[in-house]
Parts: structure tokens; C-alpha cells; sequence
């Protein structure tokens, strides 16, 4: 498995495992470069285990989402 398995989507910023759905990813992108509609905001995080998707305008932000996905209600519920 490419460790960067995203690396070359369009709009792709950063990824890193899903600390909740082991073999999943977290992903940032430049929301309309790939196409997303989240609001105006420029960055679309997504969770790649179910694809839910949070918009912000701040990529340190974003990062936070990614190391925490609290956007994703399914991945909040399989932790509790």
C-alpha cells in the first residue's frame, strides 16, 4: 500500500491514518480544486472510512481535524 495513497488526487494537501478506523486515512484538500462544495470554505477534510466530509478556511485547522476527526459521527461513535 502506497503510503500516500492520495498523493495524486487533485487538490490533495496532506493525509494521515485515521486514528479510530485502523488502514483508513484523513485527508486534506483545496475544496474546489477537487470539486467540493463545503460552504465556501477553502479546505475539505475528509475521512476516508466514511466519506464525511468538514470545510475550513485555515489549514492548521484542517490539520487538527485530521488528527482528531470529531467531523466524523461515525467514527465518534465506534470509539464510545
Amino acid at each position: 500500500m502506497n503510503r500516500k495513497q492520495h498523493s495524486g488526487e487533485v487538490g490533495y494537501v496532506a493525509e494521515r491514518m485515521n486514528p479510530f478506523m485502523p488502514g483508513k486515512k484523513v485527508v486534506i484538500y483545496i475544496a474546489e480544486e477537487q470539486g467540493m462544495d463545503v460552504d465556501g470554505c477553502k479546505y475539505a477534510v475528509v475521512c476516508d472510512a466514511h466519506s464525511t466530509i468538514v470545510g475550513t478556511m485555515s489549514l492548521p485547522d484542517a490539520r487538527g481535524f485530521m488528527k482528531y476527526p470529531e467531523f466524523c459521527e461515525t467514527c465518534m461513535k465506534e470509539i464510545s
